[in-house]
């Protein structure tokens, strides 16, 4: 007789950055991503809000021990990076035009915008993606870049695709970014290099195929 098998609950873990940036790990049981808090001087800054259930409270929690108002940010559309955003109290919602399709909350981020919170220097800035239509980067202090899934493929017919314009595009933005360090959602580690990343990227571009509008790659 067979048994249904049950897969088990993981707990999202803290993980310390730098003295002011910390982060969520991301879970696959549920399915939620990285979920990246900065404090700064008068705001607790969150970039994307994930879907495990612990979440909501830790941040309460966050919030309330620091006495600061959260400013959330999101990356794109995805359940697993905006599920929890109708059980967190903040005061305001960035993410691009896509994303607010989805929310109907907060502002809408169409070009490059920057926000100083004493010491730290925040820059929201749009970027294309294969994965998600209307994503949004976030870079720190010129030294953390964080990307959600941007990096990453989609699926289309039953295969795992790139879109060959919008890759060419995420490279040429990427290269301008000043920050060393770059964050993948879902990856562990979660911090990589930024040449690394970017070769990664190249290399798939590589792969195109003349007058073909998608790259077939597994990631």
């Amino acid at each position: 007789m067979k048994t249904e098998r049950k897969e088990q609950i993981e707990v999202p873990k803290i993980e310390s950055i730098s003295d002011r940036i910390s982060y969520l790990t991301a879970t696959e049981y549920p399915l939620s991503a990285n979920v990246v808090l900065i404090e700064g001087d008068t705001v607790l800054w969150v970039y994307d809000v994930g879907n495990h259930p612990a979440v909501p409270g830790i941040l309460h929690d966050k919030s309330k021990q620091t006495g600061k108002e959260i400013r959330v940010i999101l990356s794109h559309f995805h359940p697993d990076h905006i599920g929890n955003l109708s059980g967190i109290s903040c005061e305001t919602v960035y993410q691009g035009r896509n994303t607010f399709r989805y929310t109907k909350t907060g502002t809408a981020i169409e070009e490059d915008a920057w926000f100083q919170d004493g010491d730290v220097r925040l820059h929201l800035f749009p970027i294309p993606s294969s994965h998600a239509k209307g994503s949004l980067a976030l870079e720190v202090d010129e030294t953390w870049c964080f990307l959600g899934d941007a990096a990453y493929a989609t699926q289309k017919n039953g295969q795992t695709v790139y879109n060959a314009e919008r890759l060419l595009a995420e490279i040429r933005v990427l290269k301008n970014v000043q920050a060393p360090w770059f964050f993948l959602s879902h990856r562990e580690p979660f911090r990589h290099k930024k040449e690394d990343v970017l070769e990664w990227m190249e290399a798939i571009y590589a792969k195109r195929k003349q007058g073909e509008a998608y790259i077939s790659c597994e990631f």
